[in-house]
């Protein structure tokens, strides 16, 4: 049985998580995801591959944990800008640099690009991306009701549309970010789009 690195088994098996993901993406940048293989991963780590198997089944399931490493600071910092400036246009602006700080990090391109060159990702892991792209965007609910999108189920219908077109208009601007144009005149052309989505000034 392999020594216990951790005070707690949950901090063992964080620990070794953490050092699977690690591996896994200097492995992928080197290589690509398609030529790396979990045996690969396993012996970097230097893990048996059951015992990786333990913890990840498939790539597809270290691109979840990876996700989630991300995914975690991403949402707290989320929800802290939001609590700061209460519902309005100071919020949605300082939730909007928040996420373009993220979605233009490098960080975050290794990942996107990663599960973009995954073979089919499970349905399980696609279902968890989606989840967890809902908490992420249930940080601005207050926000996007103070837009005036109604109750009910109307309004959450109102409030579902209004942050999908922010997603969208987020996406695009990590393209042009990322293809030269001047970071601030995107983040001014994201909050100016997203303000007027919302319908607050």
């Amino acid at each position: 049985m392999p020594r216990i690195t951790g005070a707690t088994i949950a901090e063992h098996v964080a620990t070794q998580e953490a050092a699977v993901v690690a591996a896994a993406r200097r492995l992928f940048a080197e290589r690509g995801v398609a030529a790396v293989s979990l045996g690969d991963i396993a012996a970097e780590v230097g893990l048996g591959r059951t015992s990786l198997y333990r913890y990840f089944p498939t790539k597809g399931h270290i691109l979840q944990r990876w996700f989630d490493l991300e995914m975690d600071p991403l949402l707290e910092r989320s929800r802290a800008v939001v609590a700061e400036h209460g519902p309005g246009a100071d919020a949605l602006r300082a939730w909007l640099d928040v996420q373009l700080d993220f979605v233009t990090d490098e960080a975050h391109a290794a990942l996107v690009d990663a599960s973009s060159a995954a073979p089919e990702l499970p349905p399980e892991v696609l279902a968890h991306f989606g989840q967890r792209h809902r908490e992420l965007y249930g940080t601005l609910d207050d926000v996007l009701a103070a837009g005036g999108a109604g109750s009910g189920a109307a309004g959450a219908e109102a409030r579902r549309v209004r942050a999908l077109l922010i997603a969208g208009l987020i996406r695009s601007s990590a393209e042009l970010v990322t293809h030269g144009v001047a970071r601030d005149v995107v983040r001014d052309e994201l909050q100016r789009g997203a303000l007027a989505i919302v319908g607050i000034a």
